[in-house]
């Protein structure tokens, strides 16, 4: 099979930052923490009777608001290609031997009163692929509906860039969200001779940042510590929460996830035989 070198695209326009309004405050937010410092050291403290955590050996260590992040990416991907196969012609003549068309003889095969010849063709074909999915910047196993449901039922605004205070450092960098849109867009299946062009287009990769509260607690006689955390849209409260100590150690602006995005889509190799040429920024 031909194949052509597959070309990544940026569309104008195409990356953002936006940022949650909170819902609920700190102070609210460290209430019902409070309410739920017993449960931060798993089931098996909270129901061992001979040494299980009480309100007066388990104090406030640490606390933070803090920016989450997680990404929303959309691209697709436009193939020009043929495909060589054999049309079988039916032939309902009984006494025909063999079939002329445009200059060329087709012999028939009978089968009973039945005859049939295979014509060759070729189907000049186009096919546009579509690929889009919100992924936790943080590599947990948040269900995408939960990431989408943010979008839909909380207010938030574009923002042109982030202050490192309390932005929490995504573990799943921007190169991986654009290496995972064109894997699951390239493993798709195309039934192809050659492949005369082939472009993936980036419409958007935007980065959402939302509040969340964590308060770390520890349990003074027993040497251990819990984090409690508290959604800052939703109010939920995660008993089993993290503490991440990495956070982000520049501004961050759009400009700069703009020009990153041209960056590493441009080294991308993705599979399946094909091979970046170039990256257009496109401005139109």
């Amino acid at each position: 099979m031909s194949i052509a070198q597959q070309f990544i695209q940026l569309q104008a326009e195409a990356t953002h930052i936006y940022r949650f309004d909170e819902v609920y405050s700190f102070r609210a937010a460290q209430e019902q923490a409070e309410k739920e410092k017993l449960n931060a050291f798993g089931m098996l403290a909270k129901f061992t009777p001979w040494n299980r955590p009480k309100e007066d050996t388990v104090l406030l260590s640490r606390s933070e608001a803090r920016m989450e992040p997680f990404w929303f990416v959309k691209a697709n991907r436009n193939v020009d290609y043929t495909c060589a196969l054999q049309y079988p012609i039916s032939v309902h003549n009984p006494y025909a031997q063999k079939v002329s068309l445009l200059g060329t003889s087709f012999e028939l095969a009978r089968q009973g009163d039945k005859a049939k010849f295979d014509l060759p063709a070729e189907e000049h074909c186009h096919r546009k692929l579509a690929f889009s999915t919100f992924l936790d910047g943080m590599q947990r196993p948040i269900k995408e509906s939960v990431l989408e449901n943010y979008c839909s039922k909380y207010r938030f605004q574009e923002v042109e860039e982030i202050a490192v205070e309390g932005m929490v450092k995504p573990l799943i960098p921007q190169q991986t969200v654009i290496q995972q849109a064109c894997a699951q867009l390239n493993g798709q299946a195309i039934n192809a001779h050659a492949i005369q062009s082939d472009s993936v287009l980036l419409e958007e990769i935007s980065l959402y940042l939302r509040p969340v509260f964590a308060f770390e607690f520890i349990w003074s006689t027993a040497d251990k510590s819990g984090v409690i955390e508290v959604d800052g849209l939703t109010g939920a409260v995660r008993t089993d929460g993290q503490w991440f100590a990495e956070k982000l150690d520049r501004l961050l602006t759009r400009d700069m996830l703009v020009d990153a995005s041209a960056e590493l889509a441009g080294a991308l190799i993705p599979g399946g035989g094909f091979a970046v040429k170039v990256l257009h920024k496109l401005s139109e």
